[in-house]
């Protein structure tokens, strides 16, 4: 009878020989790609599990903390019902943001201060945003000076233009008055640095380093491969800047796709499928256990899951495959958006005609701007951001929205079911144009 062995008696070296161990643990099982998944699944919940504790340590900790330092993100100013002023602040603490408000707004960026505990929970502290009161502020000298940003920041004199790049190319926070023009537009995945800008990153880099490296490889090195050396030349780039930038969900989960898609491409695996979408979510949640609750990432997620979607049913290569694309992607996230962010307006179709613009108008931005002129489109993008259409709130029930993303799920395996879930949405406009024009006329 067979012994059960975790290590092989033949190797020299006392090595473990995963191959042998899940062959004995699942000798039904004859995939082994199914057993690695399992194990990655498995792999991904126990640091979940180790990350949550961390996070409760962290948070003990923080409640014995007493001061806290923080930066100022963003600020502005509200009217309380006695109609007396105060300003909302938003703090970038070390782990965490923080938002609070106060009566005069500080002269400085960087503060310290005490922070009222007594109301914030374990889950609102993993969720790394919440709002408390604060006390005992002091200000303090400011200190990040960032040689980039503030030559970015020289070649624009209107402050919307000023936040409208810096959470172009920093992914800086933007001002309530910007994110109701991007809004009306619904463009606001052209603004968040996300897996479109780092596919465009890529490819610009790319093709810039590709001639050079051309010249060398036939002269020194004709046998090594341009996409792979490139590839790991280029993703240190992006990881650096993406360091450099901050924490930002969908950049996170596009840059944890792309290395485990440039991975699977290696080893000869089809990449454009759903379970290379759930294990960059999972390796991402486990790593980061605020993310669960980041409404960022879960759009970045979801707009991706919808761009399988299109292509495990109707993608062809065809120009109007193309043209269906992006239509399609357009309207499968009109719901999702619509169920967090209410407002709702006919222009926002132009979003459609935008996006395929902006593969032109970003590296062209980042071009500019490297050369000192990046204000030369700040008139036409200001009256573009200006233009308003008739909008209003549209709010969806939690048990429509929860049914959209199950039955979302559904689709994967029908269709005509992804044809007609998506295609519902169309009906929101149809609906909102017929109510507030056709009928007011």
């Amino acid at each position: 009878m067979y012994k059960f062995r975790l290590f092989d008696a033949k190797q020299t070296k006392f090595a473990f020989n995963i191959n042998l161990f899940l062959k004995q643990i699942y000798p039904k099982i004859k995939n082994r790609h199914f057993l690695y998944f399992l194990l990655l699944v498995c792999c991904c919940g126990v640091v979940f599990g180790f990350n949550v504790w961390l996070k409760y340590e962290e948070f003990k900790s923080f409640r014995f903390t007493p001061f806290f330092e923080g930066k100022i993100t963003k600020s502005f100013s509200k009217t309380n019902k006695y109609g007396k002023e105060y300003y909302v602040l938003h703090l970038g603490v070390k782990n965490f943001t923080l938002y609070t408000t106060l009566k005069t707004l500080p002269k400085t960026n960087h503060l310290r201060f005490k922070i009222v505990k007594n109301k914030i929970t374990f889950k609102d502290f993993l969720k790394a945003r919440f709002y408390a009161p604060i006390y005992q502020v002091s200000e303090l000298e400011n200190y990040d000076y960032n040689g980039v940003w503030e030559y970015i920041l020289s070649q624009h004199q209107n402050q919307k233009m000023k936040d409208f790049y810096g959470a172009l190319f920093f992914a800086k926070p933007i001002s309530n008055e910007l994110r109701n023009d991007i809004n009306h537009y619904a463009i606001a995945h052209l603004l968040a640095i996300s897996g479109y800008h780092l596919g465009l990153i890529y490819g610009i880099l790319f093709f810039s380093f590709k001639f050079i490296y051309r010249y060398f490889q036939q002269r020194f090195f004709p046998y090594r491969c341009i996409e792979f050396d490139l590839g790991i030349l280029i993703f240190i780039i992006i990881g650096i800047y993406f360091v450099s930038i901050g924490f930002v969900p969908s950049f996170l989960r596009s840059f944890v796709m792309a290395i485990l898609g440039f991975y699977l491409v290696c080893k000869g695996i089809k990449i454009i499928n759903f379970m290379h979408l759930f294990l960059a979510f999972l390796i991402c949640v486990s790593l980061f256990p605020s993310l669960v609750f980041n409404v960022g990432f879960f759009f970045s997620c979801m707009g991706v899951f919808y761009i399988f979607l299109y292509a495990r049913h109707f993608f062809k290569k065809s120009f109007l495959s193309v043209i269906g694309f992006e239509i399609w992607t357009f309207f499968a996230m009109v719901l999702p958006v619509l169920y967090f962010f209410p407002l709702f307006s006919m222009q926002q179709l132009l979003g459609i005609v935008i996006t395929p613009i902006f593969v032109v108008f970003y590296p062209l931005s980042a071009i500019l701007h490297i050369f000192g002129v990046g204000g030369l489109f700040d008139n036409l993008l200001l009256a573009f951001l200006d233009f308003k259409l008739l909008s209003k709130d549209v709010f969806i029930p939690q048990w429509i929205f929860l049914t959209y993303i199950v039955l979302s799920f559904v689709s994967i395996f029908n269709k005509y079911l992804a044809i007609i879930l998506v295609g519902s949405n169309i009906f929101i406009f149809i609906w909102f144009f017929i109510k507030n024009y056709l009928l007011l006329s």
